[in-house]
């Protein structure tokens, strides 16, 4: 039986828009996982503090 990994990154982020400086980060987590074997398998955001616009990127990776 295959054994299989889970995994997660959490990126923080303030402010209501993505910037290019963000969009690099989140490219090279993806890209650092893809190439270690991970897959991608869900994302999912939550907003943690509505004044500041303050949210959370969730990544949730598998490998077999």
């Amino acid at each position: 039986m295959a054994t299989v990994e889970n995994d997660l990154d959490i990126y923080y982020a303030v402010g209501n828009a993505n910037t290019q400086r963000q969009e690099i980060e989140i490219a090279s987590i993806i890209n650092k996982r893809n190439s270690a074997g991970w897959k991608l398998v869900t994302t999912t955001t939550a907003i943690v503090d509505t004044k500041n616009n303050f949210s959370n990127l969730y990544l949730f990776w598998e490998r077999k």
